[in-house]
């Protein structure tokens, strides 16, 4: 297999996990809405935590398109 199709599926195979990350960002938000609809007074206690594991999420979907693009680039 010559080098650069080996990179070219790599850095598509890594960048997989931004797909995992969108729908599990899509989740997040999903639930997130459903708890405020059934219950409007949480939402002090639901906003606590909610920016936090927002960056999580999205720090996961960002890093492995990050490592996509040095595979690719670099």
């Amino acid at each position: 297999m010559e080098p650069e199709v080996a990179k070219l599926i790599a850095g598509g195979l890594v960048a997989l996990p931004a797909l995992g990350s969108a729908i599990g960002l899509g989740i997040y938000f999903g639930a997130y809405n459903d708890g405020l609809a059934r219950n409007p007074g949480a939402k002090k206690h639901l906003d606590e935590k909610f920016w936090l594991i927002l960056a999580f999420i999205e720090a996961l979907g960002i890093i492995p398109i990050g490592i996509a693009a040095a595979i690719l680039f670099g």
